[in-house]
């Protein structure tokens, strides 16, 4: 599944727009589409890397970052390029070191090299003509290997306008006159294999990656709508454990695209009362979703963005409406836009707990717009050992109100990020630039090598768990799961 919109500053390689295969998760994309095994490019079948020196291909010291790729065909030789993240011209080359057994090692000098993120491109050498009859010849079995070089150290430009405070609460306080208005409809009683069947159908979630979390078996969900920021409404999906009580919150933020939303009942079966909102002012379920196209690019108060975000605030204000939120306990989870929307909301809400940001888009505006324009003008980009400058364009200046990482700095809870290395679509130095920019000192940034736009579930389960510690939430507790069930211990 491919989502392109304009209103999200995607990654430009080689002057052309790469866009990965979107799978759904539930602290991820989170899709209302069928589960896929298929995973996200750029993935490279017959090639894997790794270093014995970093398990997860972030360096801070040394002279020589070795590298290793192990092939999965017979092989002849492995050539290859160095290049700044995303930037399609290289600044070295050569021909890694042959190993027996299909291996290659690849020795690189940190001399000379900038904080921030690398890709090495590979070509791999299998000795096949370009005879028609042999398949493979017409496919060059290329890879890329990312990886990051003092990364937490990588120059990042600074774009907070003077009055982004100002400019933010003016919009808070004017959101807060609007009564809520909530309104709930029928609600469905969910089982067990009912989840399950409805996370492989309409959630692109396997059927139970994560057992060990349940917190309820059963859980009952309905649709919402409450008062929106523009005179319109603010639509979701709610589910919780179905039974009485009070329970965190978890406000599921959508990846990028228009289109229906999910029930978030696998947020439930964790013990959550979890609403997944549609952020555009639209419906959550209808069967065709008109384009909506941008506005007030270069014009804060009518950006695009403005009203999404206070659809966000809205939601919040929402859940700690009902008198079955524990409002002490309210956390974000969200990948791509959603990454991107949980910063934002943190950033403006002190009230939020915890976040779960994954492959948040669009950070990093300057570094961006600079890889955009380094691509078109084929330079390597190594003439540059500072921060990237921000274009001096109205949309550019626009645009600081909205990049994410403008918020982190008012960020004061519990932050757990996530970052694919071979990621196009939320580049490294892009998620980087959030995470060094946190306020907290609670956070954690899990770096993924090999990993694009796209789901993990052992990633999922790790911040179920994290979110369990950051909440309180004992690991194993005495419910009872079912109506007119015994109280069983997870």
């Amino acid at each position: 599944m491919y989502i392109r919109t304009p209103f999200i500053m995607l990654a430009v390689v080689g002057g052309i727009l790469q866009l990965g295969s979107l799978e759904g998760s539930a602290m991820n994309l989170n899709l209302a589409c069928p589960w896929g095994d298929g995973c996200s490019p750029p993935q490279t079948p017959y090639l894997a890397f790794h270093s014995p020196q970093s398990d997860n291909l972030l360096f801070v010291s040394g002279d020589t970052i070795d590298l290793r790729c192990q092939a999965g065909l017979r092989s002849v030789a492995l050539r290859w390029t160095l290049h700044r993240n995303m930037v399609a011209k290289p600044f070295r080359s050569g021909t890694a070191e042959a190993l027996a057994g299909n291996r290659f090692q690849i020795a690189l000098a940190t001399a000379g090299l900038h904080p921030g993120f690398y890709d090495l491109k590979v070509e791999l050498d299998t000795g096949l003509t370009n005879d028609a009859r042999e398949p493979l010849a017409k496919r060059p079995v290329r890879g890329v290997c990312t990886f990051g070089w003092k990364a937490e150290s990588m120059a990042v430009a600074d774009t907070r306008p003077a009055d982004f405070t100002a400019f933010w609460d003016e919009a808070k306080a004017k959101l807060a006159k609007i009564p809520l208005d909530a309104k709930e409809g029928p609600t469905q009683v969910f089982g067990p294999k009912a989840i399950n069947d409805y996370n492989v159908m309409n959630a692109c979630l396997p059927p139970d990656y994560d057992p060990d979390g349940h917190r309820a078996e059963q859980v009952e969900s309905c649709k919402v709508d409450f008062a929106g920021p523009d005179g319109g409404r603010v639509y979701g999906w709610l589910a919780k454990p179905a039974r009485k009580g009070k329970f965190p919150a978890m406000l599921v933020l959508p990846g990028a695209g228009f289109a229906a939303r999910p029930r978030p009942l696998e947020h439930a079966r964790h013990g959550y009362v979890a609403l997944d909102i549609q952020v555009h002012g639209q419906d959550v379920d209808l069967e065709k979703y008109p384009p909506i196209q941008s506005q007030g690019e270069d014009a804060p108060p009518t950006h695009y963005y403005h009203n999404v975000h206070l659809r966000c605030l809205q939601a919040v204000n929402y859940l700690l409406s009902r008198p079955d939120v524990d409002p002490s306990r309210i956390v974000l989870v969200g990948g791509s836009q959603g990454g991107r929307l949980g910063v934002v909301v943190a950033g403006l809400d002190p009230r939020i707990q915890a976040v779960v940001s994954c492959i948040a888009n669009s950070p990093n505006q300057p570094h961006l717009a600079w890889v955009s324009s380094c691509n078109a003008a084929k330079v390597d980009g190594m003439d540059l050992a500072a921060a990237p400058p921000m274009p001096d364009t109205p949309e550019a200046r626009c645009f600081a109100y909205y990049d994410p990482m403008n918020y982190a700095q008012d960020i004061h809870c519990p932050v757990l990020m996530n970052g694919g290395l071979i990621d196009p679509v939320s580049p490294p130095f892009s998620v980087w630039a959030v995470y060094n920019r946190l306020g907290t000192t609670a956070k954690k940034i899990v770096a993924i090598d090999g990993h694009a736009h796209d789901w993990s579930a052992e990633f999922d389960r790790r911040a179920w768990r994290w979110l369990d510690e950051v909440l309180a939430v004992p690991l194993r507790i005495q419910q009872v799961l079912d109506v007119g069930s015994e109280p069983r211990s997870l």
